[in-house]
């Protein structure tokens, strides 16, 4: 009896690989809008500390209100800059996942495959141990009739 192989294992070993590869993407991409998200959480604690700064010093000057309204745009720039990174971001994730679909689907494919082929196999080394162990037992049933007859 042969040992089971699958003529397609090293196919299936690289599909494997891709899918993990495409996986450590995601998960990148996801870091990276992890950081996009803490970015704007910094902007906005920013924008509130600057506020009570201003509102909690004690009387406030026209100068006071122009530096914090000039602070207060600049940090929508950036917002608004770090908004259209994290929608970027997104978007490249959303391409990402569809890449891992598809390499998770050619991968389990192959595996399915491989289920396949291995079933065949075990039902065809099943049969044979069937074949052998009936001819085994002609065997020795054969010969025994013979003396039986002959006596």
């Amino acid at each position: 009896m042969t040992a089971f192989t699958f003529r397609l294992e090293k196919v299936l070993r690289w599909r494997q690989a891709r899918m993990e590869l495409e996986q450590f993407a995601l998960s990148r991409l996801a870091a990276e809008c992890a950081r996009w998200d803490a970015k704007l959480a910094e902007i906005e604690n920013a924008r509130r500390q600057a506020e009570q700064l201003v509102l909690s010093s004690g009387p406030v000057e026209g100068s006071d209100l122009a530096a914090l309204a000039r602070y207060q745009q600049h940090l929508r720039d950036e917002k608004q800059a770090s908004l259209a990174h994290r929608l970027n971001c997104e978007q490249r994730m959303e391409q990402q996942r569809a890449l891992l679909l598809a390499a998770r689907r050619e991968f389990r494919l192959l595996e399915k495959l491989r289920q396949v082929r291995r079933a065949e196999w075990e039902a065809a080394v099943n049969r044979e141990f069937e074949a052998l162990a009936a001819e085994t037992y002609l065997a020795r049933w054969a010969p025994r009739q013979h003396r039986e007859s002959q006596q």
